[in-house]
């Protein structure tokens, strides 16, 4: 198998942990030290549609801010772009799944990086609200007409990297933040995100036993790509294909994967979401045991994801038929994976589609 670029090292990388994101970092210390975060946050809830006008009493700052973010990028390609959105759209229902109980899961197991978010307490408090939030967003910057004129696409993106840069605000003025950990939400905890939302998804739905061509993947990884970039990641940490994303991803693992009272309590309350949020009573309990299918027992043990259950007896045969059923050009999506679909859309319905990308006014909102 093909190598990384040989400037991707973890002397590398352990740089990248005291970088952020310098663009939107400045927003937010204006609006936090001027006093101008409640005015904007009220707007920022309403904000929708790619081609929305912006307010004439913006602070400049914010206004310059949403109009330097929201061109499509120069070397984005378009036509790849929309073949990674049919993809997604073709299986939108595997990869909802995938994204619970594989993607999130996968960044809690990275120690540093889930002190963000053990900290904030945002996904602690009410993990159903953001696990609405995360859906949300995936639909709107994934939808084939995400980055059109009348899209969701950009102001999603523009909204989030504003919340993740006052998140980081708010965690470096208290006093609980250890700088071992690197910066809040730093370059190579952005690196992590990506992978698990794009990569290591595929990974997932490979393990679901659903095919899909190399096209379609390398698809899918560029359109991520442009995300990642969009959400304020440096463009040399965009692996260029699917070989590098591999390695990235063991890299990282290698680097951070360990147990972690952050990581163990994030992914207890997101499996008590799933359970809350499951409506068949014939899939509750299958919730532990499907991550742990999906990470794999090294990475289930980091985050004592149970290890007795009848996930596996129900998952392994269902993938050999999913397999069979891809290739003939139909899955059908009623079996014990089911259910973490299930909950994202049921989490995304009772909050009527409407993420909340407001900038929080503390660690504790």
């Amino acid at each position: 198998m093909e190598r990384m670029r040989t400037n991707m090292n973890e002397a590398f990388l352990q740089a990248m942990r005291e970088e952020t994101d310098p663009v939107a970092d400045q927003v937010i210390e204006h609006l936090f030290t001027k006093g101008e975060l409640k005015n904007v946050n009220g707007w920022l809830t309403s904000l929708s549609d790619n081609n929305e006008a912006l307010p004439a009493d913006l602070p400049e700052p914010v206004r310059q801010y949403f109009e330097q973010t929201s061109q499509l990028l120069e070397w984005a390609d378009r036509k790849q772009m929309h073949k990674g959105a049919v993809f997604f759209s073709k299986h939108v229902q595997a990869i909802l799944s995938v994204l619970g109980s594989l993607s999130l899961p996968y960044c809690y197991a990275a120690a540093d990086g889930a002190q963000v978010l053990y900290l904030s307490q945002r996904i602690r408090k009410d993990t159903k609200k953001r696990l609405a939030d995360t859906g949300q967003f995936v639909l709107n910057v994934l939808n084939p007409k995400a980055f059109d004129t009348k899209g969701t696409g950009i102001r999603s993106i523009q909204k989030v990297r504003l919340m993740h840069a006052a998140v980081r605000w708010h965690t470096l003025k208290s006093d609980q933040w250890n700088d071992v950990w690197g910066k809040p939400v730093n370059q190579e905890d952005m690196l992590g995100t990506n992978l698990a939302f794009s990569y290591i998804v595929l990974e997932g739905l490979h393990k679901l036993g659903i095919y899909y061509s190399s096209q379609e993947a390398d698809a899918y990884l560029y359109l991520w790509n442009v995300i990642g970039y969009m959400l304020g990641m440096r463009k040399e940490l965009l692996p260029e294909n699917r070989k590098e994303a591999y390695w990235f991803s063991k890299l990282i693992e290698k680097r951070h994967f360990r147990k972690s009272e952050a990581g163990i309590e994030l992914t207890k309350a997101l499996m008590q979401s799933f359970e809350e949020l499951t409506p068949s009573s014939a899939f509750k309990g299958l919730s532990g045991g499907y991550m742990r299918y999906l990470l794999g027992d090294k990475t289930a043990d980091l985050l004592e994801l149970p290890r007795k259950s009848l996930t596996n007896v129900l998952i392994k045969p269902i993938s050999a038929v999913n397999t069979m059923l891809s290739l003939a050009g139909s899955l059908p999506w009623k079996n014990s994976s089911t259910y973490a679909v299930e909950a994202m859309l049921l989490a995304i319905e009772q909050e009527n589609g409407k993420a909340d990308f407001r900038m929080p006014v503390g660690l504790r909102e």
